[in-house]
């Protein structure tokens, strides 16, 4: 914890201890789907020996620890634990998952029948785990990024004990799933440096709506993949960029293309948009143009809304704040994002002074039914009223969150509820006016 935390060092164990409930709570949805490999191996055994076991896949998460070290032990057992629900979900329905041992990092799927383990089965199966996770937080996605997939044969040998065919069929699915995986992170490389240097990016805008009266308070930009790209990465653009080192560039080059391809938002709506720490360092002029060119355009101070994640070291905060207290005192605002699931910092919500926090979409994500999720949301709510900030709920998808949102007085909301992503166009002169999705 950084020191002189203004609102005391009580408040700020309230607010870890509310988190770790929650973290806690994600983790037990999701403990025990699979059984462990020991408890299927006589079985599958015996398929192999009986010619009915062609083969296995292998979900490998070694890469993760970096991930794990960051974001700590339950968030981990909380991945595992969505991906044994998501290959659940993709296997085929004689087939037998297991996990390869408990607190292991690597799940096993054995292909029974006519099943063939070939490429093909492999990209769908790819596809299938990535698709169970769609819009999942920044977090997950990147750990989604680390995670390596491979496949080995399971020929019947009657002079080899199937059990020991088993395990060295993991092993070379294991070594497989490596070879692949830095393969993969070479093509994503290529795959960003070409959509930055030929812009090949879209911009999406999705609203921002005060739920009160439900009219659209401004849009947030967000940025995705063009087309065909977007397939062969596989995983959020940033988080590729990243895993690249050229998520600086893309940072620069979809800030641009925010404030440029803008929908109209009128004289008082707002427009949010994302920036990495880099972004307020003092040597960066990208900033200062992008600014120039918003004002050149007309617009105020107070209509460009800076959002910061939680998520920065201590160094980066020291050198972000000389260029956010020049900032604000120029009159733009600030939004603190992703708050509510990691270790949240209210020495940073004190220096920061934002205008918005934006409470996590897997805080806001099943709200209704977790007694955990509102009495942290509720600490976040009085937090932003005692701060002069105004709290965004991320992520609102049913009418069962968006009522207990309302109840709790949160002032803003996003998510698919409210209004999908979309190109400026389909937004043209939709500040202020009511968004009517909301009827139930």
């Amino acid at each position: 914890m950084w020191e002189d935390d203004p609102f005391g060092g009580m408040e700020q164990q309230a607010l870890e201890e509310l988190s770790e409930a929650v973290r806690d709570e994600e983790v037990s949805q999701f403990r025990g789907r699979l059984p462990m490999l020991g408890e299927v191996l006589d079985e599958v055994g015996k398929a192999v020996a009986a010619r009915r076991c062609s083969g296995l896949w292998v979900v490998d998460t070694s890469q993760l620890e970096g991930w794990e070290r960051q974001h700590g032990a339950g968030a981990f057992d909380a991945l595992m634990g969505r991906l044994s629900q998501a290959v659940e979900g993709v296997k085929g329905s004689r087939d037998v998952a297991c996990v390869e041992a408990d607190g292991a990092d690597t799940l096993v799927v054995f292909i029974m029948g006519d099943g063939l383990v070939d490429e093909g089965a492999l990209e769908a199966l790819h596809g299938g785990l990535l698709g169970a996770f769609d819009r999942a937080q920044m977090a997950v996605q990147q750990a989604l990024e680390r995670i390596a997939l491979g496949s080995a044969m399971v020929l019947a040998n009657a002079s080899v004990d199937p059990r020991r065919q088993i395990y060295r069929a993991i092993r070379r699915a294991r070594a497989e799933a490596q070879v692949g995986y830095h393969d993969q992170q070479r093509r994503r490389s290529r795959v960003v440096g070409h959509l930055i240097a030929q812009r090949k990016i879209r911009t999406l805008f999705q609203p921002v709506v005060r739920l009160n009266d439900r009219r659209v308070e401004g849009f947030e930009a967000l940025s995705r993949a063009e087309g065909g790209a977007a397939k062969r990465l596989g995983v959020h653009l940033f988080v590729a960029a990243s895993r690249a080192e050229l998520d600086g560039e893309l940072d620069q080059a979809c800030r641009a293309l925010s404030v440029e391809r803008r929908p109209e938002i009128g004289e008082e709506g707002k427009l949010f948009i994302n920036c990495l720490p880099p972004t307020f360092y003092a040597s960066n002029p990208e900033l200062r143009a992008m600014l120039e060119s918003w004002r050149g355009a007309g617009m105020r101070a107070d209509q460009l809304v800076f959002e910061v994640t939680e998520q920065i070291t201590y160094e980066q905060f020291v050198r972000i704040m000389p260029t956010v207290r020049m900032l604000r005192e120029e009159g733009y605002r600030f939004a603190l994002d992703d708050v509510g699931t990691g270790a949240a910092n209210l020495r940073l919500l004190a220096e920061l002074e934002p205008d918005y926090i934006k409470m996590d979409l897997e805080l806001t994500r099943g709200i209704a039914r977790s007694e955990r999720k509102r009495a942290l949301a509720q600490y976040l709510q009085d937090l932003a009223q005692r701060s002069g900030a105004e709290l965004i709920a991320e992520g609102i998808e049913t009418f069962d969150d968006l009522e207990v949102l309302r109840q709790m007085g949160v002032a803003l909301g996003q998510g698919y509820l409210l209004g999908e992503p979309q190109e400026a166009e389909a937004w043209e002169g939709m500040v202020a006016q009511v968004i009517d999705t909301l009827e139930s």
